[in-house]
């Protein structure tokens, strides 16, 4: 590291408070990490150049401590570079992801830095977001309820990012966050298009043809070693109406426009369930868009047509 960067007597002085209060009450580190956490502290919360509190984040990144995740927290808040705060949510991504002593407030941390209502900056909390969408693909949290939150961000590209991570994550709680969001006439309808074309996705992943190749092996093994299947057929019918009733609600509401509606069906031929029928007959006997009848006629002889695959 190199040397501190404080700018005047009373800025150390106030920043050497803040480390001796961000000490008081932590679990003592070791004697030369206590050295090694205090210095890097004072340059993240103290240095002038931009270029050392960067590497002064990185460096409490690779400490992994509490400690280090606090001294961390407090830089965010009040650090003014978005290069820094960057930085720093790298720092927290670290030390989550390489299970370090403090990885779950490192967890606590990034949740905080993708709140609106604690960070200002989008790109950070577009980074920081993602961080946790990862920790959920690593097993370290469920990322679920963090998106969900997300899709009430004022920014909407956060809100697209988050439709996006809950079609990857194609799990059925997924799939409910997703159809919330379709019909939510709060949300933009670029929002709502994104997110009736996602619940189609996460079906495709779960019950297209390959998802049901894959079911039908499951079952002929579970069947093989006398054990239940992992999923069964009531249990995949029912989240399959699930989704068929998010997207019934925006097909038969009459403030929703054709590309709405339009998209909807498409994404009931992708889920391709037997539940979709009565609205699809509804659709082509009664909506008035000729485009929208077509479409339901189309996917209607699809979703009768899957009963003798």
């Amino acid at each position: 590291m190199g040397q501190l960067e404080s700018g005047s007597l009373t800025g150390t002085r106030i920043t050497w408070a803040l480390v001796a209060l961000l000490l008081t009450g932590a679990a003592a580190p070791a004697p030369g990490q206590d050295i090694h956490v205090r210095r890097l502290a004072q340059e993240l919360l103290g240095a002038r150049r931009t270029s050392l509190r960067v590497e002064a984040a990185k460096a409490l990144g690779r400490t992994g401590t509490p400690l280090g995740v606090r001294v961390l927290r407090l830089a965010l808040t009040r650090e003014r570079s978005r290069a820094v705060r960057l930085a720093i949510v790298r720092a927290e991504r670290t030390i989550a992801f390489q299970r370090y002593e403090g990885y779950r407030d490192a967890l606590a941390a990034l949740a905080e830095a993708a709140s609106d209502e604690v960070e200002g900056d989008e790109l950070v909390r577009l980074r920081a977001t993602e961080a946790l969408w990862e920790a959920g693909k690593r097993d370290l949290l469920d990322p679920v309820p963090i998106l969900a939150t997300q899709l009430e961000d004022r920014s909407q590209r956060l809100r697209l990012s988050a439709v996006e991570m809950l079609r990857k994550r194609g799990s059925a709680e997924a799939a409910e966050v997703l159809g919330r969001a379709a019909i939510d006439k709060g949300q933009t309808e670029t929002i709502r298009l994104a997110a009736i074309e996602a619940i189609g996705a996460v079906a495709l992943t779960e019950g297209g043809p390959v998802g049901r190749d894959t079911y039908r092996a499951n079952q002929g093994a579970a069947q093989a070693l006398n054990r239940e299947p992992l999923t069964s057929d009531r249990v995949l019918e029912r989240r399959h109406q699930r989704q068929i009733g998010y997207l019934a609600v925006v097909a038969r509401d009459a403030q929703s426009s054709p590309t709405l509606v339009l998209r909807a069906v498409k994404s009931m031929g992708q889920v391709k369930d037997h539940s979709s029928v009565p609205v699809l007959r509804e659709l082509l006997e009664t909506h008035p868009h000729d485009g929208i009848r077509k479409q339901a006629t189309r996917v209607l002889s699809h979703v009768l047509a899957r009963q003798y695959e």
